[in-house]
This record gives structure tokens, sequence and C-alpha cells, in this order.
């Protein structure tokens, strides 16, 4: 049995993704390890050129980078470069802000193992522990309004299972969903660490910002940012109350993946940081343009929607 990483990357270092240590964190799993490298404005292509001198296994394919839809997936188009660049029986897919924990590492390959001439089964589900605001504190299983609590990062690499969308999920050729709903996917039982939001404030506002301009058309950014210069509790989360999370110990530093405690052990921050980062915007003048920007963006939301679904009705009258 062979198993091969993938992920893409772009703009690591500017948008602080711990790009090096999700790679070494799966690197004792795989044989090798496909890493699409998007064009950047930053130096991620020489660190990961640092990384591969160090560990042979890490293979790099140089990308472009050309948004052409407002809708998150040239995420899915660059996955699906990296799948196409491996060679084992199975792909670990570890996007550059999630590590695995080496505890689990047998319990992996014992149920990868285990079903490797189980053909129906075209993908394997990590639960989810989702970090926010640092390195100590994570989402209560209960936040599924916010957080999803599982998904494949472990596919069957046999040519018939590729990403779509935003590059959370997996489908097979005849579109069918890879999950565990479809009875074509399995659970592992072991968690996946996301570090995507284990930011400073500072870093999580920077984050925020980059990813909007990534998802939302132009005008709605504009909005945005009229309306609260990017505050992003004006979609996500009200930075003032964090009953919504667990808290670790600073001392329970083996909580998180060995190649991830470095990171960990430098936090200089605190969770209630986030409280006076940005103040929360009151009165009449930001009720109306509040209200102004959802009765925008749901227009356009559902504008876009419409004509989507348009599109897929005539191409199944015309076929």
């Amino acid at each position: 049995m062979k198993i091969s990483g993938f992920t893409f990357i772009r703009n690591g270092i500017l948008m602080g993704y711990p790009f090096r240590e999700s790679i070494m964190s799966a690197l004792p799993l795989v044989e090798e390890f496909a890493v699409v490298v998007c064009e950047s404005a930053d130096e991620t292509k020489n660190e990961l050129e640092k990384l591969r001198y160090l560990n042979p296994k890490i293979k790099l394919i140089e990308s472009d980078w050309k948004i052409t839809k407002k809708s998150g997936t040239i995420l899915s188009e660059k996955t699906n470069i990296a799948i196409q660049n491996i060679t084992g029986d199975y792909g670990l897919y570890v996007q550059c802000d999630e590590g695995i924990h080496e505890k689990d590492y047998d319990k992996i390959t014992r149920v990868l193992e285990e079903n490797i001439n189980n053909k129906d089964v075209k993908g394997f589900v990590f639960d989810y522990i989702h970090f926010f605001g640092g390195y100590f504190s994570y989402a209560k299983k209960s936040e599924r309004k916010f957080f999803y609590d599982k998904e494949v990062r472990i596919i069957r690499n046999d040519g018939t299972v590729f990403s779509w969308g935003d590059a959370m999920g997996f489908k097979d050729i005849n579109g069918v969903k890879i999950n565990m709903e479809n009875k074509n996917a399995l659970p592992l039982n072991v968690n996946m660490f996301h570090y995507g939001r284990a930011k400073n404030p500072a870093g999580m506002y920077k984050k925020d910002r980059e990813m909007e301009r990534l998802y939302n058309f132009q005008i709605i950014n504009r909005l945005k940012n009229w309306v609260s210069n990017y505050d992003p509790r004006v979609d996500k989360y009200i930075y003032s109350d964090f009953g919504w999370l667990e808290r670790i110990d600073r001392k329970n530093i083996d909580f998180h993946p060995a190649a991830f405690r470095e990171l960990a052990s430098k936090q200089d921050w605190e969770i209630d940081d986030f409280k006076t980062f940005m103040k929360e915007k009151k009165g009449a003048a930001q009720f109306f343009k509040m209200l102004i920007y959802r009765l925008v963006k749901d227009s356009i939301n559902e504008t876009s929607n419409a004509a989507k679904k348009i599109k897929a009705f005539l191409k199944i009258k015309i076929n």
C-alpha cells in the first residue's frame, strides 16, 4: 500500500499559513508529497525549496493564479492539479493550515490497509478540531453553525475522485459527493487539527480581508468596507462572547501535533485581545448601513444562484 500526500499553496508567508508544519505533520505517513506552488508575492516557493532539500519526498509543481470565478473554485482547480501528480493507492489531502497528530498514524494506516480492496470506499473522513484566536482555544463540537465537524481528507487515487467547489470536499466522476451519507466514505475516528484561525487579532483581520476578495463580488466587498471597514463581525463572529470555545491549558503543549508545538509555544497574545481589537459599531446610521449591505448582498447572491440554476436547466433540456 502506498500513500501520497498532496496540497497547494499561495502566499503562505503573507497569509501566515503554517504550511511547513502542515506538510511535516503528514510526511511520516506518505511516500511522496505533491505541492502545487501557485505564483505568490512572497518567499513561499523559496521556503518550500528549502523544505524539499531536507525532505526528498516533497515534489513541487509550479502553477499560475488566475481567478475567473468569484466562488472559490480556483482552490479545487489547484487541488486537482496536485491529485494529477500523485501515484499512491491513496491520496492524503492536508490543506496548508491543517495538521495530523503523530499518535494517530498507526490507526490511519490500519484503516487504509483494511480497505485497500474495498473499491466502493472512495474516501476517509477526519473529525475536526478548529482552533480560534490562538493555539489554546478551539470551537466546541456544538458550533456547527460556524465550523464543519467532518471532512474527507483521504481519497482512493484510482482516477475517479476529484476536488470540487472551494476544495473542501470531493466528488466521483458521476458527480456524487464522497461522504458517509452516500456510503462511499468511512470514518477514521481521528482528528484533523485546523489552525487557519489560530491567529492574533491582526492576523485574523488580514486573512478575512483576503478571503473576501476570493469569494465575493467586488461590489459586496466595497459595501462591506463602507459598513465596517471589513470588521469580521459583519458576517462572522461577535468578538465579545467566547462561551463557544473550549480552552486548553498552555502547559499541555502535547495536545498539538509535534510539528506545531513550537508555533504554539510562541503565542504571545490572549483570546480576550479580540474584544478590544475592533469596537463594535452601533447606532442608527450603522443599522441602516448594515440593512443596505444585507439587501444588496442577498440580491446579488440570489441572482447569481438563479443564473446557475437556469444554466443547469438549459443544459438538461439541450441534452
